[in-house]
């Protein structure tokens, strides 16, 4: 069976443009919980208004935050 994915690259946006998870909740308003499930890809329900604040944040297409990868 091929398990295929989304896998998000939060991580990796927060590492390059040197943020921390508080600077971006305070700035988007997004809470910390849901931070914290998108760096763990544990939220699999994310939503399209959070996903638009985190392109408006980090100036970015939702292909910079998120991928589908492929097992």
């Amino acid at each position: 069976m091929i398990n295929n994915m989304i896998t998000f690259k939060l991580d990796d946006l927060i590492w390059q443009h040197r943020k921390t998870a508080e600077d971006i909740r305070i700035a988007t308003g997004i809470s910390a919980a849901t931070l914290s499930n998108i760096r763990n890809n544990k939220n699999l329900n994310i939503s399209i208004h959070t996903l638009d604040k985190l392109c408006k944040y980090f100036h970015c297409k939702v292909g910079d935050i998120m991928e589908y990868v492929e097992d």
